[in-house]
This record gives structure tokens, sequence and C-alpha cells, in this order.
């Protein structure tokens, strides 16, 4: 008897039928998720550019109407595809100071600026919502993927250095020690003179009691032009001792210790040495060139001696200081730096500038990154160091004394007047004297910042 034969045709088909199953899911796993992945990639890049555009526009403020930057940043996002119909996207603009420090979005928004950046105005961000529609896997109901990208960009404006405030201290903790006038706190004024300031007003970046304060009437303040005294702290920290009608005005915009310090980055000419020759030939006058100095001046350059008892004269530029500088009467003649000039110390170098001798400062206007300063101490907020100005009728200064890091005081010396046409800003500010103080603000002689903008995260 012959064998029953089973027939197997047909199995393969089973199989095949099964493994185009898999196949099928597999290719659309791949083209659904390359969508989604491709969709994510252009859409960080719609809100990297967005946000930059609407940053750029806000550091500008050159519009009419500054809010408008937000509209430049949905523009922008709009141009790349996104344009917050509800359906294919959302896209929502908006200042990082909209958010508290744990970060609790508004408007919505599925994004926040992050920890880091939350509740700072100096940052904007734009978030982006996309809805990806799908190809294969609506076979299993889902129809759309969703990709969820931000992007946090810095925006600075640009302008005056402070703002146009004379006397600046950056000091966000004063220890507060002693009583009024006793240079504990941000600007302490003591003795019996007269402040005049004319074109600017003082701020103070203490978050302490202590901010400006006097000891009495006798020490008369004015200050002209419509400025005031203008404090960082949420609580009053300005005591006029009840004497002027400056104006006060607390809660300001602090300066951020040390992220909103933008300290001049060190010159070239801290790596070329200094020159001097006479001129007139014979004569006791000396001018000396930008460059590098061990001491300021120096006693000797090129074999010469210059920097004692002589009647010196800066050609324009920026000079590099590596000692701290210590005038007084028997350093030189005179020093005339009315060309246009910078003083560029190194950090850990001070100033004590005691003027028994006619000394003219004046910033540069050439062009350079080191326009409006006349002197520039560079440093850190965990070195403070001690800076003065002995002023009286031989000192002519107009520019900025830019020493963010360096307690500076000022005293008004024994002439009946002290022009200081110069902005000071330092860590902390102390003015003393039995005699009128004259501090007279022009823009045009002050430091500015150039506007600043960058893509964060």
């Amino acid at each position: 008897m012959k064998p029953k034969l089973f027939m197997e045709r047909g199995q393969a088909l089973v199989l095949i039928a099964l493994a185009a199953i898999g196949l099928f899911g597999i290719t659309g796993l791949a083209i659904d998720g390359s969508a989604k992945f491709s969709d994510r990639r252009h859409a960080q890049n719609a809100a990297d550019t967005a946000a930059m555009a609407g940053a750029l526009e806000l550091a500008r403020n050159e519009t009419p109407h500054p809010e408008t930057w937000d509209i430049v940043a949905k523009n922008v996002a709009d141009d790349n595809g996104y344009d917050g119909d509800l359906v294919r996207s959302q896209v929502w603009v908006y200042k990082c100071s909209d958010l508290d420090v744990v970060g609790s979005p508004r408007y919505g928004s599925p994004a926040d600026c992050g920890p880091t950046y939350n509740g700072d105005s100096h940052y904007i961000q734009v978030a982006i919502l996309s809805n990806v529609d799908t190809y294969f896997a609506r076979v299993i109901g889902i129809q759309q993927t969703k990709n969820v990208v931000a992007a946090v960009a810095m925006t600075k404006e640009g302008g005056l250095l402070g703002d146009g405030a004379m006397l600046i201290s950056y000091d966000p903790h004063p220890h507060c020690s002693g009583g009024a006038g006793s240079g504990g706190g941000s600007v302490d004024i003591s003795g019996n003179a007269t402040i005049n300031l004319t074109g600017g007003g003082i701020f103070l970046n203490s978050q302490e009691t202590c901010g400006y304060s006097q000891p009495s009437c006798s020490v008369i303040l004015t200050i002209g032009g419509g400025a005031g005294v203008n404090s960082a702290a949420n609580v009053d920290n300005i005591d006029l001792g009840g004497c002027g009608t400056a104006t006060e005005n607390i809660d300001q915009d602090p300066v951020i210790i040390p992220d909103d310090v933008e300290m001049p980055d060190e010159p070239d000419e801290c790596t070329q040495l200094a020159t001097a020759y006479n001129q007139p030939v014979g004569s006791n006058t000396w001018h000396i060139t930008p460059g590098y100095y061990s001491d300021f001046p120096q006693a000797s350059i090129n074999g010469n001696i210059v920097g004692i008892k002589k009647d010196i004269i800066m050609d324009p530029g920026t000079y590099c200081v590596g000692k701290s500088i210590h005038w007084s009467g028997n350093t030189f003649y005179s020093l005339d730096g009315s060309s246009g000039v910078t003083i560029y110390l190194k950090p850990g170098v001070n100033f004590d500038l005691s003027i028994n001798s006619p000394i003219t400062l004046y910033a540069q206007h050439s062009g350079s990154d080191y326009d409006g300063y006349i002197i520039i101490q560079a440093g850190t907020n965990t070195s403070i160091g001690s800076c003065t100005i002995n002023g009286g009728v031989y000192l002519d200064l107009e520019g900025t004394v830019f020493a963010p890091y360096c307690n500076i005081t000022v005293n008004g010396g024994s002439d009946p007047t002290a022009e200081i046409n110069a902005q000071l800003l330092g860590w902390d500010l102390k003015l003393n004297g039995n005699n009128t103080i004259n501090f007279n603000y022009d823009p045009y002689n002050k430091a500015k910042v150039k506007s600043k903008v960058g893509l964060m995260r």
C-alpha cells in the first residue's frame, strides 16, 4: 500500500504575509519616526533663529514700540513654517522675566527658560509645539505625533555705561557697619562738604538696608537735571537725612555680580613696551607712548629719566600698568593726558591719586573698545581693592573711572572747589571733605556698552 502524501503548498505564503506585516511596521516606524525627527530638527532651528531675531530687535530698541520684538520673533518662526495656527503648530514668545524662579510657565507654554534664566528680563524664549502627521501609524490610530522645542536668547541693550548714573556702587551686600557716613554703606558722605551732581544721579546696587547715607545736613547734596538716587533694593535704603530734595527710587533693576559686569578685555598694549622722547629736545618735557608700564610713570624709559619731577605729556591711546599707582606732588610736575587716553590697571593693581600737581586726563574717542574710559581697574568680586582720589583744583578728569571691584574714596581736598567731570563706578563709594565737590556729567565723555545678544540654550 502506498503511503499517504500531505500537501505543504501555501505555507510559504503565510510566512511571507506575517513577515510583510513586520516589514511594513518597521518601514512605517522608520518613515514616521524620520518625519518626526526631521520636524524636530527643523523646529529647533526655527526656534533658535526666532529667538535670536527677537533678542536682536529688543537690544536695538529702535522702534517706537519696543514690544514689537515679539512680533519679529513670531514672523521669523512663521517664515520657517510655524505660524501658530493651533492646528499645525503653536508658538510662544516671551521674556524670561514673565516666569518665576521655579519655572511656572505662563500663556500655556509647554516649556520655560529654566532655573538659570527664569525671572531675568535680559533673556527671552521662543517655544514651538508642532504637530506632525503620520502615514503608517494611522493604522493603529495615531494620527499625529508632537514635538516641543525651545530656545533662550540673551538680549542686552547698548547705551551709556550705568544708564547715565554719575556715582555707582556695585556692591550688592555692603556690611552696614557704623552709622551714616561711616563708609559701611554703598555711598557714604562725611564732613561738611557740598556735593553737586549735574546731569547724572546715583545708583546703589545694594540689597541691604544701608545704601546712601549722610550724617547731617552739614552735607548738602544737589542733583540737577532731573536725576536722583536709585536703588536695587526692595526696601528704602536711601537716607538723605531730611536734607535735599533729590528723587528717591527703589526696586530698580539690579546688576548681577559678576555676570552683568562687562569688564573690558586686556588691551594689546599690555604686551608692548612703552617708549619716551624729549620734546622740545633739552627741555624738562617728556612725551610717553601707549604700551606697558611696570610703574606709572616709570622713572626710566629708554634709558631716559622720565618719571621724576618732569612735565609729562601722554600721547593718545591706551596705557597698561602692572603696579599700583601712587601719585604725589613729587611724582611729576604735571601730567597731560588731554589728547585722549585710557589707563588700564591689571588685576590686583589699585590707584591713589594725591593731586598736588596739575593732572589732565581726558578719555579717548578713537573708535576703540576703550572709548570713554579714563581709568579701568581690572579685577574680580573675590578681591576688593582700595582706590583713592584726593581732588582739588589741579585735577581735571573727563570720562569714566571704571573700578567695579575697588572701594573708591574721594576727598575734596583743601581747595575751595574740586571739579570731577568723571563718572565713578566702584564697589562702594565714600565722599569726604569740607569743601565743594562738583561732579558734572556729559554723556559724550562717558563709556558706552554695545548691544549684546547670544543664544544660550
